[in-house]
C-alpha cells in the first residue's frame, strides 16, 4: 500500500509521524471516508465542503485548494492500482509542543489512505440495539473527528455479537444512527430519519437520499418505528443497505421493500 502524507506518496511502510503530532496526542483532528468510482471520488464537493466546516470549528487551517485535495486523492488511487477505491482522508493540528493547546502547531497534517473497495452483498440484514448511548456532538454539528470513541463502543458491540450495523439511541431515548451509518425507516408510507437535532452525523448519503424521496427529518422513539415496513441504512463508502428486521423482529414481511429497491437502483445508476 501507498500512502499520501503532506505531500508525498510513498510506501507505507516509509511513512512516518512525529509523536507530537496533536492528532495523536489530543484526537486534534478530522478526516472524511469516501469513495472512488473510475478512480475519481464521489460527491467530492459534499465531502470537502463538509471537511472545511469542521476545520473551522476545530481552529485547523486547510491550506490546501479544493483542487489540490482531489488530486491528492486521485494521485492516491492510481499509485496503488486501483480505480474503485475505499479512500479516508485524515488531517490534524500537527505537530506542536506538549499540552492541549495548538498554538505551537504550525502545520497540519494530510494523510490519505486507500484500499481495495469490497462491498458487502445485497442482503437480508438484521440490526441490533447498541447498548452505547449516542454522545453529544461538542460543535454545532456532528462532525468526523478524530475523536471516535463512542463509534468505537459500538463497534465493538457488533463484533461481539456478530451482527453487521445497529441502532444507537440518545441519552433520551430517540433514534440516533448506526456505528457507522445513518438510518431510515418507512413507517405508514412515510420515510423518517432521525434529525440532525438527536446528534447524528449530517452523511453525505444521507443528504443525497433526502434529495432524491420526501423524507421526514425527526425525533422519534424505537417504539414509534415498532410497525416500520422497511428500513435501510447509509454510508459514504457502501452507499444504501436493506435493513430487514431490528432484533430479530421483521420489518413489514422480513424482506427488501420497494423504497429500498428504488434507491437501491439510483444509486447503482450513480456508483456504477
Amino acid at each position: 500500500m501507498h500512502v499520501y502524507l503532506n505531500g508525498r506518496i510513498l510506501p507505507a511502510g516509509e511513512a512516518t509521524l512525529s509523536v507530537f503530532d496533536h492528532g495523536f496526542l489530543y484526537g486534534a483532528g478530522l478526516f472524511e471516508t469516501m469513495r472512488t468510482v473510475g478512480g475519481s471520488p464521489m460527491f467530492w464537493p459534499e465531502h470537502v465542503r463538509r471537511l472545511r466546516t469542521s476545520a473551522e470549528w476545530l481552529g485547523i487551517p486547510i491550506r490546501w485548494s479544493d483542487e489540490e485535495l482531489e488530486r491528492a486523492v486521485i494521485e492516491t488511487v492510481r499509485a496503488n492500482a486501483l480505480e474503485d477505491a475505499y479512500v479516508r482522508l485524515t488531517i490534524s493540528r500537527g505537530e506542536g509542543a506538549l499540552g492541549p493547546s495548538g498554538a505551537t502547531c504550525i502545520e497540519p497534517t494530510l494523510i490519505i489512505y486507500v484500499k481495495e473497495l469490497v462491498l458487502p452483498p445485497i442482503a437480508e440484514r438484521n440490526l441490533i440495539v447498541f447498548e452505547t448511548v449516542r454522545s453529544t456532538p461538542e460543535t454545532p454539528v456532528r462532525a468526523k473527528t478524530l475523536n471516535y470513541l463512542n463509534s468505537l463502543l459500538a463497534y465493538r458491540e457488533l463484533e461481539m455479537r456478530g451482527a453487521a450495523e445497529g441502532m444507537q439511541l440518545t441519552a433520551e431515548g430517540y433514534v440516533a444512527e448506526g456505528a457507522v451509518s445513518n438510518l431510515f425507516f418507512v413507517v405508514d408510507g412515510e420515510i423518517w430519519t432521525p434529525s440532525l437535532d438527536t446528534g447524528i452525523l449530517p452523511g453525505i448519503i444521507r443528504e443525497w437520499v433526502l434529495g432524491q424521496l420526501p423524507v421526514l427529518e425527526k425525533r422519534f422513539t424505537p417504539s414509534d418505528i415498532a410497525h416500520a415496513s422497511e428500513a435501510f441504512t447509509t454510508s459514504s463508502v457502501i452507499g444504501i443497505l436493506p435493513a430487514t428486521s431490528l432484533e430479530g423482529r421483521p420489518f413489514g414481511d422480513g424482506t427488501i421493500g420497494p423504497v429500498t429497491r428504488q434507491l437501491l437502483e439510483k444509486w447503482r445508476k450513480i456508483s456504477s
